[in-house]
């Protein structure tokens, strides 16, 4: 009997020395600071990755894991981080907004993180008298179409990357002039590639995003977002963060409108529009237009024309916002 219990314990014994203790997830943090946007980008394995669980309040961040991990990066952090096995809370210092973000190759977890601003105390409304309404509307980012190698249309000594650069720091610089605050893409003739474009926009956080291109046409044509169901695999997974732009699309289209009827009325003409599931739309969490412009072979983009184009934008945002 007590040899078959030694037996019964030795075996026990073995089975617990033979099985290997359980791996731990290696997950990295990265942190920057730009302006009045932090950015925590945690990298690891996709399979964890996409496990994480996140609770935000306006404070704190919790990362909930499905196993086990170690924690390795930077040093001297502006904010406290709280690890334990499967968990890691982090505790930031002032009151703040957060979004977040899954991408691949490398897989990461992007947290956005931007200071929350106090609500102004309402005013009590004066009866009698009419209260102007706000824009709402107040941080942009305009998208130069093209640029670097990628020429897109010429017309004669006129590129479509040159002419999309002038307008969006024409439209740019209208916008600011009216208090909004202002993103370009691309302030110089270089080449951004498309999910650079993608993740700029996105890192911003706009309340609207509008990228300029030329047509071959004589007419101005808007396109708005379509959302198409993606085949899983490789190509569904190049644009992961495809579809953030579902829950704007009924502002992207009220956008849309409002421009549409400042064209009309500026240049006395038609404007089409359609519906594409383009990427750099589809793929932007926020009210998102993209605009083409007449041939150049058809219009001289003189002065005077460039006026009348960007206080057209201007009025259809406007009319858009209120």
């Amino acid at each position: 009997m007590k040899k078959t219990v030694f037996l019964c314990i030795l075996g026990l014994l073995l089975t617990a020395v033979s099985l290997p203790a359980q791996k731990k997830a290696d997950v990295k943090m990265k942190y920057s600071k730009q302006s009045d946007l932090m950015r925590i980008v945690l990298e690891s394995e996709e399979s964890v990755i996409q496990k994480i669980k996140v609770t935000t309040s306006p404070s704190q961040i919790k990362l909930d894991f499905s196993e086990p991990f170690n924690l390795t990066g930077q040093r001297d952090l502006p904010f406290e981080i709280v690890p334990a096995e499967r968990s890691l809370v982090i505790n930031i210092k002032e009151k703040s907004e957060t979004k977040i973000f899954r991408l691949v190759a490398p897989a990461r977890l992007v947290l956005d993180i931007r200071k929350k601003e106090a609500q102004p105390a309402r005013q009590p409304e004066k009866t009698g008298e009419k209260q102007q309404v706000s824009p709402i509307s107040k941080v942009f980012v305009i998208d130069a179409g093209h640029g670097g190698y990628d020429f897109g249309i010429t017309s004669g000594s006129v590129n479509e990357k040159d002419l999309s650069l002038t307008l969006a720091k024409d439209l740019g610089a209208a916008l600011s002039k009216k208090g909004k605050k202002v993103f370009l893409v691309r302030k110089v003739d270089q080449y951004v590639r498309l999910q650079e474009r993608i993740g700029f926009v996105n890192q911003k956080g706009p309340d609207v995003f509008i990228s300029l291109h030329t047509s071959m046409s004589g007419n101005f044509v808007l396109y708005g977002p379509r959302f198409e169901e993606q085949a899983s695999g490789e190509t569904s997974s190049a644009y992961i963060l495809s579809l953030k732009q579902k829950k704007y699309a009924g502002k992207s289209k009220a956008l849309s409108d409002g421009i549409e009827k400042a064209l009309r009325e500026a240049f006395n003409g038609d404007v089409i529009r359609r519906e594409m599931p383009l990427p750099l739309l589809n793929s932007v969490g926020a009210p998102a237009v993209l605009i083409e412009l007449p041939s150049p072979k058809l219009v001289a983009y003189d002065q005077q024309m460039k006026t009348r184009l960007i206080n057209a934008v201007v009025n259809g945002i406007q009319a858009n916002a209120q």
